[in-house]
Formats: structure tokens, sequence, C-alpha cells
């Protein structure tokens, strides 16, 4: 592997001028820079993060903890954050916490030990006093995805809304038996979690009608575990007309149980879901449309602002994103 002694002695240049030009520091004309990683990349040199940070005080790295990489949500906010960080030069250190109870903290803990980072993205993961005193000691910017965190900056759905839209929704076209199907919590809660806040949106908006709010039904928020209750659920002698879903993934669920029961959709049932992932249209699924990736990439250009001109005090404010209602061919008025 080639040396900085060999990329100095190559440029034509001190070992000291070398290491300036590749970490980023000043003091070091634009043309010799050019020259100097130019000879770097042919050479296959690269500069170590510790180097870097040396020189410029950043690792050119972004943390993200996530409870899980294989769901449709966290992914894609991974792929907005990914994209972002690399438009910045910037590389993403990921680190797959597991759902509560499952090592999450111990990873925590490894992260912290290990993780030399510009800044931290969590997403659905819940800080804890300690946590946050521990990150604290990084002083980096701190920003939560997916939650309206309490003690830092965060990024989500206006879940309130959400809630409000898919009921007024199945109201509008006449129905007055709305079951919502909340997804269950797999992560470590916040003080109410996004399932929460939904299922609360939708009693009170069956409230605000006058109508009687069935009990809320949880189910496991993946598309077996939902299609599984569901096929229980869809059994009942007292059916509702409509289900409010908590996401796409249990809205998907209760439409393949559905379809292998015999109840027509949107004839006997209707059903929508949250999120708009992408076989939500192929389904014909009415659901709340949301861009996680644009969530990623958001919160990528807020630690950038926030390395640039660094806030006084910790900014915990909140970027809430409005729902769009997208109707397809599984609502319907009641038959």
């Amino acid at each position: 592997m080639p040396r900085l002694d060999d990329v100095a002695r190559a440029a034509g240049v001190s070992k000291a001028t070398a290491s300036r030009a590749l970490s980023g520091a000043d003091g070091v004309s634009a043309a010799t820079r050019e020259r100097v990683q130019r000879t770097a990349e042919e050479l296959g040199f690269r500069v170590s993060g510790a180097a870097r940070r040396l020189a410029t005080g950043l690792t050119r790295t972004i943390g993200v903890l996530t409870p899980s990489v294989d769901r449709w949500y966290f992914g894609s906010v991974l792929h907005g954050v990914a994209d972002a960080a690399d438009a910045h030069e910037h590389d993403v250190l990921l680190y797959d916490l597991g759902v509560l109870g499952k090592g999450g903290h111990e990873r925590f803990e490894r992260f912290l030990r290990r993780g030399e980072v510009d800044g931290l993205v969590t997403i659905t993961w819940s800080l804890g006093d300690r946590d946050l005193q521990r990150l604290a000691e990084l002083r980096v910017p701190v920003a939560t995805v997916g939650e309206p965190a309490e003690r830092t900056r965060s990024f989500s759905l206006d879940d309130d809304t959400t809630g409000v839209l898919v009921t007024e929704h199945l109201l509008g076209l006449g129905h007055r038996d709305v079951l919502h199907v909340s997804s269950a919590t797999e992560v470590q809660p916040f003080a109410a979690s996004s399932s929460d806040r939904r299922a609360t949106s939708y009693e009170r908006t069956m409230a605000a009608h006058g109508l009687a709010a069935r009990p809320i039904v949880t189910v496991p928020t993946t598309l077996v575990g939902a299609h599984a209750a569901a096929m229980a659920l869809l059994e009942r002698p007292d059916r509702p007309t409509a289900i409010v879903a908590g996401t796409d993934e249990v809205a998907l669920g209760i439409l393949v149980a559905a379809q292998q029961l015999g109840i027509r959709v949107p004839g006997d049932l209707s059903v929508t879901g949250v999120d708009d992932i992408p076989s939500a249209a192929a389904f014909g699924l009415t659901t709340v449309r949301q861009d996680p990736a644009q969530h990623g990439r958001d919160v990528v250009a807020w630690i950038m602002r926030e390395l640039a001109s660094p806030s006084e005090r910790p900014d915990t404010s909140r970027t809430t994103y409005a729902p769009e209602l997208v109707v397809r061919a599984s609502t319907a008025p009641p038959r």
C-alpha cells in the first residue's frame, strides 16, 4: 500500500504539504492541492479519518443509528441520508441497533466508543437522559428522523393530521363503523409513538362526529404478522365496514386476508394505509404519502449547516411534514 511519503515524493512536495493538501487543511495553494490529490488517486493512497480530523476537525462521516435496515421506512431514510452525505463528500457509519431489549443500548455504547462522526442521525430510536449526556460529550449535531423528539432536532410526518385525514376520508364516504388497526411499536418507545398519535387522532375524529370509536386493535407491523391477525379479525361477525390501518404494510396484510376470505374490497370493506410504499399503488391502496428519503436528505442538510455555523445552544426545533392523501380503489361508500 502506498504511504504518504510516496505521494509527497511523486508530487514533488514535502510530506507536511502533502498531508495538508490531502486532509483539507489551509496553507496549500489550489494548484498544489489538486496535484497532490491527483497523485494520491493515481497511487491509490487514501487519507485516514483520524488524520483528516486532526487537520480539519472533521471525520467526513455521519453516524446513523437505526432499529432496522430491511424495512421500507428505515431503508428509505438511509437512502436519503447516504445520497445527501455523498453529495457533501461524507461517508455513512451505520449501526443497526435492533428492537428494544435486543441489544440496542449495548450497540449504542459501542458506537460511542468507536464512532468518531461529524453528525448523528437516529431513526425512530428514543434517546434517554444518559444517552443524550454521552452524546453531548461528542459535541456533534444530533437529529431524530421519524419521531418528534423532545430534546434533539427532529424531522417527522405530521401523524396527528394523518390520522384525521384518513378517518375523515372514510366518514366522508358515509362509513360510520370504522376500526383503527394500529401497528405494534417495535422500537424503544417515545412518550407517544407515531402509531399512538395516529390512533388517538382517529378516536378524536370519530368523537367529533358523534360516533363511537371501536377499541384500537394492535397487530404486528409486518405484512406477514398483520395478515395473520387480519384473518382472525375479518372472520368475526361484527366486522366493520372500514378499517384505518396504521401503516401500508398492515393495510396490505388486511387486503390479502380479505381476498382469501372472499370479502370484497371496497364493496364489503374499505381499507386505508399510511406511507405509500412502492407496492401500494399496485394493490390500489388508498393511503397517506410521505417521503422518508427526503427526510433523510433534509437531516443531512441541517447537519451541514450546523457544521458550518454551529448553534450556540442545542437545536431542538422540529420539521413536520404535511401528509398527502392518495385516494385509490380500496375505499368506496358502504353498501
